[in-house]
């Protein structure tokens, strides 16, 4: 296990979190991956906090799990076949830190880059591992300085920074801490999402539960946006490709996409389901 101080932080976090278990899974973005975990282990103001770190490598070929090994020995590097995408990389990784009943779970993509005072901003959001509090990380896009992924507010709009926490409705879980006490709430993400929409159902199925969502009021770590979603809405592609894009697991795979309405989206769920197939057969 890795243990990250300093000693010259004049603010340290709450000492009521002792460790924190850091969730990652990875496919084929070893130089990201590994960039990643040089910033996690970069933080600072944690005093004698203890971060656990599980990553789960989802089959990658590049040799991302062995070089994680290498470098950071205190990393937990657990092995998938492939099919596990991110939800499912995510459940197994959260399975494996729950055994040791850390005191918060931090979800990390490995393409998020934190700054120094990520980690600590968080645990001061939640503030005890027995509050009922999401603490999310407001992340920019360097190429952009835009912010690219976070908080959503119920407007479905992202929750820009302004210097304090924002109130959310949902999230995006580029760097989510999770308490102790909402772990055994409400559990880890939901299984009937193999990639996509798991984070966002966690936070609609948090805030049912009157749990508070947070979103840092600065930036607290980079990542670009994501461009490579959403070629269903690309016009350019025949009706026929933009329904076999739809049901790509990084896209809107029928059965996952009415689980996620039917869970979320109130009387009008069976509208919502079909309304995407509509928008491509109608060509818009």
């Amino acid at each position: 296990m890795d243990s990250i101080s300093s000693q010259s932080a004049a603010k340290e976090v709450s000492p009521t979190f002792r460790r924190v278990a850091v969730l990652l899974t990875c496919f084929n973005r070893r130089d990201l991956t590994m960039e990643c975990l040089t910033r996690l282990f970069s933080q600072t103001g944690l005093g004698g906090l203890k971060i656990e770190v599980t990553l789960v490598d989802d089959g990658s070929s590049d040799g991302t799990g062995n070089a994680v090994e290498a470098k950071f020995p205190g990393v937990s590097v657990l092995r998938g076949d492939g099919s596990l995408y991110w939800c499912g990389g995510m459940r197994r990784a959260w399975s494996h830190a729950a055994q040791s009943a850390p005191d918060g779970y931090l979800l990390l993509n490995d393409d998020t880059f934190l700054r120094p005072e990520a980690l600590g901003e968080l645990i001061r959001i939640c503030g005890s591992p027995r509050n009922r509090v999401i603490g999310v990380a407001s992340i920019v896009d360097p190429t952009t300085d835009r912010m690219s992924y976070g908080g959503v507010l119920a407007n479905q709009q992202l929750a820009q920074p302004n210097g304090h926490p924002a109130e959310c409705a949902t999230f995006n879980a580029n760097c989510v801490l999770v308490p102790k006490a909402v772990f055994e709430e409400i559990g880890m993400l939901h299984s009937g999402y193999r990639h996509a929409m798991g984070d966002t159902d966690y936070g609609f199925m948090a805030r049912r539960c009157g749990i508070r969502i947070l979103s840092s009021g600065t930036y607290l770590g980079e990542c670009p946006l994501n461009l490579g979603r959403g070629m269903w809405r690309n016009r350019s592609l025949s009706r026929l490709e933009r329904l076999r894009a739809l049901q790509n697991p990084k896209e809107l795979p029928w059965k996952e996409w009415v689980e996620f309405n039917r869970r979320n989206a109130g009387w009008i769920w069976p509208y919502r389901c079909v309304s995407p197939i509509l928008r491509i057969l109608l060509g818009r």
